[in-house]
């Protein structure tokens, strides 16, 4: 491969994730609904001539740099990034510059996107010839055995397909059967939906505390997953049929069962967030991810979306219009001469 010869990458992250909780491996037989956006994380691999590897991390302004794979320490530095390295088996001197669209903490699934991202522009760069499900699949290994961390597997697998998914569950296998909807519905989503950023969050307490109940057989605790994991399929059967009420419902109906995972999972801020929602047209809202703060996936009424909107704003929220990602991981080259190291 020419020195020129610069490989670009981006993979989607998700929202609406109707059935989170139950795609973990304390959850028996999970499903999860989920809606992939047109925001990204970006990797753009730019060959060297020496033999290190450096990771540069545009959005956190981080950087490390690898002498040797087989000497790859992981102490809280870009650990994600530096484990895909070492499991592609990359010997060849490369500059590898990462960014994301939206920020970590959100509850988009972005550091899944990221890696993602980084395994197939890695593959491409490799001439390794890796499937969505291969990407995916890889991408949680990293978390759960790489770096003993706990990962649900839903957000690995959207970011590699992408699109409009319900995912059947039996940890860590995934069946992705993807939803197609036609234009009309596709434009009329993008209309409705708002994504609504709330704060930066952590939930590894909150993951314990759920957890720990569960083992514990708390009746509430196995209930509301039960609840969450069947809106799943409720989800999908109600935008199959284009009925955007009964999509609002079963945000609602998620949102309800999931608060009683734990105490933390609302907050002042997030309680004002739905409030100024439902007061102003909002038929669902639901936030994205464990909750504790991150973002929120606000469907509007019909005829309501530009008042919520600007109610959202009033009240100091920052929202996001979206537009839906039916495409997955991408990667792509750039063989001319220009230097965009």
């Amino acid at each position: 491969m020419s020195l020129s010869n610069i490989i670009f990458s981006r993979a989607p992250v998700r929202i609406c994730d109707i059935g989170g909780w139950t795609d973990t491996w304390f959850y028996p037989k999970g499903a999860v609904f989920n809606i992939c956006i047109d925001l990204f994380s970006h990797v753009r691999i730019v060959p060297i001539n020496t033999d290190n590897i450096k990771i540069i991390s545009e959005n956190l302004n981080l950087r490390v740099e690898i002498q040797d794979i087989r000497e790859i320490e992981y102490n809280g530095n870009l650990d994600l990034l530096k484990a895909a390295v070492k499991r592609m088996g990359i010997k060849r001197g490369i500059n590898i510059y990462i960014n994301a669209d939206v920020p970590p903490g959100c509850g988009t699934g972005t550091s899944a996107s990221v890696s993602v991202a980084l395994i197939a522009a890695l593959a491409r760069f490799s001439s390794k010839n890796l499937t969505p499900s291969e990407i995916a699949q890889l991408a949680h290994e990293l978390e759960i055995d790489e770096l003993n961390l706990e990962s649900g597997v839903q957000d690995q697998y959207a970011a590699a397909f992408g699109g409009i998914n319900l995912m059947e569950i039996d940890y860590p296998s995934v069946k992705v059967s993807q939803i197609k909807l036609d234009d009309d519905m596709v434009s009329q989503l993008e209309k409705q939906i708002i994504l609504v950023y709330l704060s930066s969050r952590s939930s590894n307490e909150m993951h314990k505390g759920v957890i720990q109940n569960y083992q514990n057989k708390d009746n509430s605790t196995i209930k509301s997953l039960e609840i969450i994991k069947n809106c799943a399929f409720e989800m999908t059967t109600a935008i199959k049929s284009k009925n955007l009420d009964l999509m609002g419902k079963i945000m609602n109906k998620n949102w309800e069962a999931q608060k009683k995972l734990h105490p933390s999972m609302i907050n002042p801020l997030i309680k004002k967030a739905e409030y100024t929602a439902k007061k102003h047209g909002a038929i669902g809202f639901k936030l994205n991810g464990a909750g504790g703060g991150g973002s929120a996936t606000i469907l509007a009424d019909i005829g309501a979306e530009y008042k919520l909107k600007r109610k959202l704003i009033e009240e100091g929220f920052q929202i996001h219009s979206i537009k839906l990602n039916l495409h997955g991981v991408q990667t792509w080259m750039d063989e001319s001469n220009n230097n965009f190291s």
